[in-house]
């Protein structure tokens, strides 16, 4: 199956504002930023890609992207605030799809940009930090990572306080790398951090809240501990369904996390059960070509085999493979392992 601790990866935004933009009015609105973040004008053009890329079409979304770059790069005067925005937008289009030092270089350009534009510590320039942090993170490349979402924290903390959200996503973003570096405590407190800031700035029903509650999860499904996974896998799941409705892709990602603890118990039946919760709900708001019902099917062949279903497995791999093929291509590493999963089979 995969692991929860890599489904924050396939939940990853391309900035940080952009974890806060779902759910009803916070009861409580955070500080105002000392310095605004600028804003693209999209076009027919950028309009079309970003469906793509909401569509989990990535490389649809790089062509698109790569042409609406070269538009602007042509004009006799190229706007920057576009320049930055393709150049991000191109990054992560890229970064999902598996192409990752493309990725960087686009996240990088857009960084210069910023840097020229708008000085050292202006919000953007940590999203672009942000962003090239993510690319590292996503390449292993754990140190470079932290540096880089440090960088970030450290800009978000002096332009918008302590307390802003924006601070939270930092915290949780540095838990990620602590995490993944297998240091769960450090991981935690950093996770407990952006928690205590979305209970205080956002209040104890909103979305980023579920994050932080799906977050901790994470780390205690590492640590084995399944009973606590659970709970905060339950929290977050309470949450979404009350502030994003029932057919949301939070909620099927809370429903995939809980599969998945099942799962590691031995519940099998309760893991297909929240698996196909999952899957429906992305089968309907994501379209049957998403990844992450790709996801859903992968996780749903992984209970199959361990019930000795074996013809259930390959049928579900197989249509899991044949979405992450067409989407993110056949070397992106979630494609290669649903292909090893199929050879397996054939031993």
């Amino acid at each position: 199956m995969f692991n929860p601790t890599k489904l924050i990866c396939f939940l990853a935004p391309l900035s940080i504002a952009l974890l806060m933009g779902c759910g009803k009015t916070a009861p409580e609105q955070p500080a105002k930023p000392k310095v605004a973040p600028t804003k693209a004008t999209l076009t027919p053009g950028m309009e079309t890609a970003k469906k793509a890329r909401e569509a989990g079409d990535y490389r649809g979304a790089v062509r698109l992207y790569t042409y609406e770059l070269a538009a602007e790069e042509a004009k006799p005067a190229p706007n920057w605030v576009q320049l930055t925005y393709l150049h991000n937008e191109l990054g992560f289009a890229l970064n999902n799809a598996g192409q990752s030092d493309k990725a960087l270089e686009h996240y990088q350009k857009a960084l210069a940009i910023d840097l020229k534009q708008l000085g050292s510590e202006h919000p953007d320039v940590a999203t672009s930090y942000n962003n090239i942090g993510m690319v590292h993170r996503k390449k292993g490349e754990d140190d470079k990572a932290l540096a880089h979402y440090q960088k970030a924290l450290a800009i978000f903390l002096k332009q918008m306080g302590p307390e802003h959200p924006l601070v939270a996503g930092s915290y949780n973003n540095i838990g990620e790398v602590h995490r993944e570096m297998g240091e769960d405590n450090k991981a935690l407190a950093h996770y407990q951090k952006a928690l205590a800031i979305y209970l205080d700035q956002l209040g104890p029903e909103h979305p980023d809240v579920a994050t932080s509650y799906n977050n901790i999860g994470v780390v205690h499904d590492i640590k084995g501990e399944d009973d606590k996974a659970l709970a905060h896998y339950q929290k977050a799941l309470a949450i979404n369904l009350k502030q994003l409705g029932p057919e949301h892709p939070r909620v099927a990602s809370s429903y995939n996390n809980i599969g998945f603890v099942h799962h590691k118990k031995g519940e099998d039946d309760k893991a297909m059960e929240h698996h196909q919760k999952a899957l429906a709900i992305r089968l309907k708001q994501l379209g049957p070509e998403h990844p992450s019902v790709a996801i859903s099917y992968h996780n749903m062949a992984s209970v199959y085999r361990t019930e000795k279903d074996l013809a259930k497995a390959k049928e579900y791999w197989e249509k899991a493979y044949a979405i992450f093929f067409k989407k993110l291509g056949p070397n992106h590493p979630k494609t290669k392992l649903v292909n090893g999963k199929l050879d397996a089979l054939k031993e």
